[in-house]
């Protein structure tokens, strides 16, 4: 049994209820990219994924989720891209960060099946704001991991990125990061 099997099987999916998520209340700074997800924290380089394990995408995390299946943003901005699969989704700042958060690992095979998008290109959000449900039943049946990627996608307009995610509380481990936890800091 592998880390992101052992991970899930101590945790249930959860069924939801039909409803449309309420968005989650957290503190923010405008500096900081919080975790869209509560779940286990992983290096970029532990995701089973070429493109996202070498830093092609940008500078980040893997969080392999628990709990309902509901993506919330992780920082205040403006929706820049969406996916017809809703499976990713890009984010930018006020203050230039841009942020891509992906769902799952070959998720865009599923071709949409398993996800609900709630907002569209060019709508402001704020952080907590839910974006994206996702079945993670319906992943795992499609032969897929669900771990998300939050990553800052324009690394190189800043002088350094802080990964602060890491928390005392772990399993197996690793950190846990609950909705909200910061996980990057931005330094100009």
């Amino acid at each position: 049994m592998g880390l992101l099997d052992k991970i899930k099987s101590a945790f249930s999916t959860g069924s939801g209820d039909g409803q449309a998520p309420v968005s989650a209340t957290f503190a923010t700074r405008d500096d900081v990219v919080y975790a869209p997800v509560s779940g286990v924290l992983v290096s970029l380089k532990e995701v089973n994924d070429e493109v996202l394990s070498a830093g092609l995408l940008g500078d980040g995390y893997g969080i392999v989720p628990v709990g309902n299946g509901v993506l919330y943003s992780p920082v205040n901005g403006r929706i820049g891209a969406t996916t017809v699969t809703n499976h990713a989704i890009g984010i930018s700042t006020a203050d230039g960060v841009e942020v891509l958060i992906h769902i799952g690992i070959g998720t865009v095979d599923m071709d949409g099946k398993g996800f609900t998008r709630y907002v569209e290109a060019n709508d402001e959000v704020k952080a907590g704001q839910p974006l994206i449900s996702f079945d993670r039943d319906a992943i795992a049946a499609a032969g897929h991991e669900d771990v998300v990627a939050c990553v800052v996608s324009n690394p190189d307009a800043f002088q350094k990125i802080e990964h602060v995610g890491d928390s005392n509380t772990l399993l197996d481990g690793r950190p846990l990061v609950k909705l909200g936890d910061p996980l990057l800091v931005v330094r100009r």
